[in-house]
């Protein structure tokens, strides 16, 4: 009886050890799981992170490339004219800020009647972009430095029923209107840019 009593007192032992090792091992397989779940969602908020550091990244690209196009084709415009007609500049007033735009009303009513005596002329000039470099640029301002090749035309696109091109002496061309060409020059401009109600405006623009 006292070897039964015994044998039942050591099995009850060995099934508290083993219960408690189960146990041991369930808070233990439990804690490896949180420590997971926790690298897991570490790893995430890293990822998270990292996406949208690389996506504000390639905004502020985006919005740079924008700026630098939209500078390039005010330049390029700027310097593209036919005698007589203001469009290159008057065209383009929305675009500046008020001040620059004030200054350029005051430029074109000055070489408006400085020609409203003058006979018609037929020539014109037509810039093309070569390149452009950053000289500055944050969230509020931007500087740039554009290189232009401008070509004089001993001629002109004129409306006459359609856009034609004439020479010189306003007669139609029908030809290679390169071969109305009398010089080339390149010109490197500087243009200031400001940053007004979400909306990019040319503050200034100057020849180097």
């Amino acid at each position: 009886m006292t070897k039964f009593f015994l044998a039942k007192i050591v099995a009850f032992v060995v099934m508290l050890v083993l219960l408690a090792g189960f146990v041991f091992f369930k808070k233990d397989e439990k804690a490896q799981e949180l420590s997971e779940s926790e690298i897991k969602r570490q790893q995430l908020i890293e990822d998270v992170k990292r996406q949208k550091e690389h996506d504000e990244r390639d905004m502020e690209l985006t919005i740079e490339k924008k700026i630098i196009n939209f500078a390039e084709n005010f330049t390029t415009m700027y310097y593209s004219y036919t005698w007589g007609s203001f469009s290159n500049i008057e065209s383009q007033y929305y675009y500046m800020t008020n001040e620059m735009k004030n200054r350029e009303e005051d430029k074109v009513e000055k070489m408006r009647k400085e020609i409203e005596n003058q006979p018609q002329r037929y020539f014109s000039t037509r810039a093309k972009l070569i390149d452009s470099t950053h000289i500055s640029y944050n969230e509020e301002k931007a500087s740039l430095e554009i290189n232009l090749s401008i070509n004089k035309f001993a001629g002109a696109i004129v409306e006459r029923d359609t856009l034609v091109w004439v020479d010189e002496n306003g007669n139609y061309y029908e030809e290679d209107e390169t071969n109305l060409i009398t010089d080339t020059i390149n010109k490197s401009i500087e243009i200031d840019l400001v940053k007004i109600d979400d909306e990019w405006k040319v503050d200034q623009i100057r020849e180097k």
